[in-house]
């Protein structure tokens, strides 16, 4: 028997909805009625002078509230919709224009006297979207996918699916229906909001003007009878800036995580027993690497039953807990949403009696198989679900564990086949797992964040997950799933990255070094070391987002000291390097918090002249550090494209102007520079990154005409960061015709006292002297040889807490000494 369930916080949405419905009483509906068409409505709405969203309605009397997709925040305008001479039918607003013409469905978008976009609505056919497009545009975002650095032409399938180590082409373990459009200066975002799966084919024909087109359809399965389906169209313009920020906004803005996330994780597939991640912690702290957590997976469980620990492997988990504290690293441990169907096991008797899991069309049980054999899996949807499953984490945080990694969360039904998994009779509350399915890991996170409510009020959550779609920067850091160690998933990293900054989601990475061998079943078999592989790997990782070495249980040793003392002379280079740029990264993952700008960014995000063709093996780490990461075998010389400006290289302090050059590399080297005009806090590595922000702190300055940069510290850990407790800096600063500069720290919010009270200001050589308050101070030479850079540069102490100005003055070599 089905059993009747209310949809949950129904009662929470009805003044807005009652609002907007008095505001949508102004607009004329247009209802087209043609024979190869069913009756629709539209809405179109601005949300700003910038974002629009246009809605065609299956029925007149929906609601935009009850569309498939995720919720939108923010205040919205309903737009006047009029019909012109020849039918056509038209909203506006100043320089925005919509103009759709009902028998055909084409519509066109205008914006500042220009058309922006063309296309074709259809609602009866499974093809229901047409987008027409100048043929230089270019096209980013729809999240992680396999083998392309942008989108430009292709097919991607935004359905959620383990794709088996990658053996499913043009699918991803992520949906992200949000496309990012540059040309010629312009850009523009566009959000197909529904979770329904969805696939996008897109062509070029560059002999064309309008020669790309988008072509997206419905995915459905072949028990699914077509029917028509409501499209819902965000706009999102102005400078790319303006595009992410306004989709943080409207889509949620990204969590601010506690800092020893952001530090280095070490993890496989599995640990098999506490003695073992023991032995991982100390030996790292032997090796003198930083290391932050250490991941769980599912050994540590018993019988793969979430929630549990295994009685012998795992017998002490307090104890385990006590013992990584003192080598001051962290656990993050897996849980997957399927439940053992086990009758002696708990967490199941609690959802059969709550009524939690998935159910059948019929209403029976859904039961899936996945790592504990027959499953049950919860329903999300459910609010009340969602707070049962936050209940569940009891032991698992009550032993010490610190984050939670949700993995199989597509969610996997039948694990270790690439069937079609909505082909598998499982519905949702109120809905069809077609809505749902690409929601479900989304859910999930926000399930997990309830959990940290719970049982550490007050802290910051972390919780990893492999599935997600947008809206996921509200609750989780993403990984890109069961990558490869290859040359091509290497870059495929990069790649991925930068295109899920574009979605929106600005903390995420791949598994550093590649967890499996290949595509399938026998890609958890990995028996070839690649020590080149691994370090290269090190060294893009060190600078993502999310920074974690991953293996499979099937696999050699990928730890950074199993692979020799050269390799991991090396490993211990660029993770000490991440751990000094700390503070650094950690003002970036402010900004993402705050504007929803990347973390790793393109070029042309910092430069929009400069093409990503000849630029895409690079990215800029926030607005001042360029890489150009080695991801070719054998390579003994990168060729670089520095944008326009100067540049100086991050080890050895050399200027460079803008333009191609050539730079020799080797092993544990590649080129990396910081912008001229940038000031660059560091500090000096701890342990872990709690330890590494309460060290010294280094302020560098690489001058030019104007000199700019935010240093932002708070504890680190908790949620007070939300009510203002936050220490804020500013460093702005000018140089004359001289070469002297003038810099004038500002001190903008005290709410927070930092551990330090003093910084240590850096400067080029030449920079010998110091002038502050009518005194001549004379700055004190060092090479960083400690800091595996041969730069040599000059130091003054300034306050770091208190306001003050100063001017240092140049003189270069020639000019001899002051």
């Amino acid at each position: 028997m089905i059993r009747n369930r209310k949809r949950p916080g129904k009662g929470q949405e009805k003044k807005e909805r009652q609002a907007d419905i008095e505001s949508e009483t102004k607009v004329f509906l247009y209802k087209p009625m043609q024979k190869h068409q069913k009756e629709g409505s539209f809405r179109v709405f601005a949300y700003s002078a910038q974002v629009f969203r246009i809605c065609r309605l299956i029925d007149p009397a929906d609601s935009v509230d009850d569309l498939p997709g995720i919720p939108l925040s923010g205040r919205k305008e309903s737009l006047q919709i009029v019909k012109d001479s020849e039918s056509k039918i038209i909203a506006r607003r100043k320089s925005f224009r919509f103009v759709l013409d009902p028998p055909t469905g084409s519509f066109r978008i205008d914006l500042e006297g220009q058309t922006l976009l063309k296309g074709r609505m259809q609602m009866d056919e499974q093809r229901f979207l047409l987008l027409r497009l100048m043929s230089t545009m270019e096209v980013y975002g729809l999240g992680a996918f396999e083998g392309k650095r942008d989108r430009n032409e292709g097919r991607y399938l935004l359905r959620t699916i383990d794709t088996l180590f990658y053996e499913v082409k043009d699918q991803s373990y992520s949906a992200f229906p949000f496309l990012f459009f540059r040309s010629e200066g312009q850009s523009f975002g566009l959000l197909l909001n529904s979770s329904y799966p969805q696939q996008f084919d897109i062509q070029r024909d560059t002999r064309i003007e309008e020669g790309l087109e988008i072509h997206v359809s419905r995915h459905l399965p072949t028990s699914v009878e077509k029917e028509p389906a409501p499209i819902d169209l965000v706009l999102f313009t102005g400078s790319p800036a303006d595009i992410l920020r306004s989709y943080a906004q409207l889509t949620g803005q990204p969590f601010l995580p506690p800092v020893w996330a952001l530090g280095y994780h070490q993890s496989r597939w599995s640990y098999r027993s506490q003695k073992k991640v023991l032995e991982i912690a100390k030996t790292a702290r032997q090796h003198r690497l930083p290391l932050d957590v250490i991941h769980l997976d599912i050994h540590y469980m018993d019988r793969y039953r979430v929630f549990t620990w295994n009685p012998e492997k795992f017998a002490e988990p307090e104890r385990l807990h006590a013992e990584l504290a003192e080598q001051g690293v962290r656990t993050v441990a897996i849980i997957d949403p399927g439940v053992a169907a086990k009758d002696d096991y708990d967490v199941y008797r609690g959802g059969l009696e709550g009524d939690h899991f998935c159910r059948k069309s019929d209403g029976s049980l859904y039961i899936g198989k996945v790592w504990p054999g027959l499953c049950a899996f919860p329903d999300f949807v459910r609010e009340d679900t969602r707070y049962w499953w936050a209940r569940q984490h009891k032991p698992i945080f009550n032993a010490g564990v610190s984050g939670i990694w949700n993995d199989m969360n597509e969610p996997a039904l039948k694990m270790g086949k690439t069937t079609e998994p909505l082909d598998e009779d499982i519905t949702h509350v109120d809905g069809s797992h077609l809505r749902y399915r690409n929601l479900y890991g989304n859910l999930e996170a926000k399930a997990t964040n309830e959990a940290f409510n719970v049982w550490k009020p007050g802290q910051r959550p972390f919780v990893l997950t492999r599935s997600a779609f947008s809206g996921i920067q509200k609750y989780a850091a993403l990984w890109t799933g069961d990558n490869h160690s290859s040359w091509a998933h290497l870059r495929d990293n990069l790649y991925q990255i930068v295109n899920l900054g574009l979605c929106g989601v600005p903390f995420s990475g791949a598994d550093v070094g590649g967890f499996g061998s290949r595509s399938g079943k026998l890609g958890a078999l990995k028996l070839r070391r690649q020590p080149e592989l691994f370090q290269r790997w090190v060294e893009l990782g060190s600078l993502m987002p999310f920074f974690r070495i991953h293996t499979t249980l099937y696999s050699y040793s990928q730890d950074p000291w199993s692979y020799g003392p050269e390799v991991l002379q090396n490993a211990r280079k660029h993770i000490n390097r991440r751990y000094s740029l700390l503070p650094y990264i950690y003002s970036l993952f402010w900004e993402a918090h705050r504007t929803g700008m990347p973390i790793v960014r393109p070029l042309f995000l910092e430069f929009p002249s400069v093409e990503y063709a000849r630029t895409s093996s690079q990215f800029m780490l926030g607005p001042a550090l360029l890489a150009a990461p080695v991801m070719q075998p054998s390579l003994r010389e990168r060729v670089v494209e520095l944008p326009p400006g100067d540049w100086y290289e991050f080890e050895t302090g050399d200027l460079y102007r803008g333009g191609r050059v050539q730079i020799p590399v080797s092993p544990g080297y590649y080129p990396l520079f910081i912008r001229s005009g940038s000031m660059i806090p560091f500090a000096r590595p701890g342990r872990n990154a709690e330890e590494t922000l309460a060290n010294d702190i280094f302020i560098q300055v690489y001058p030019d005409q104007e000199v700019q940069g935010t240093l932002i510290l708070d504890d680190g850990l908790s949620l007070d960061y939300a009510h203002g407790k936050t220490f804020e800096a500013r460093l702005k600063g000018k140089r004359d015709r001289n070469g002297d500069v003038s810099l004038e720290w500002t001190v903008t919010t005290r709410e927070y006292q930092p551990t330090q009270s003093k910084l240590t200001l850096r400067l080029p050589l030449p920079y010998r002297q110091m002038n502050q308050k009518n005194k001549k101070i004379q700055g004190s030479v060092r090479t960083l040889g400690s800091e595996d850079r041969s730069v040599q540069v000059m130091e003054y102490e300034l306050p770091l807490t208190q306001d003050w100005t100063a001017t240092f003055v140049y003189r270069n070599i020639f000019q001899g000494e002051i």
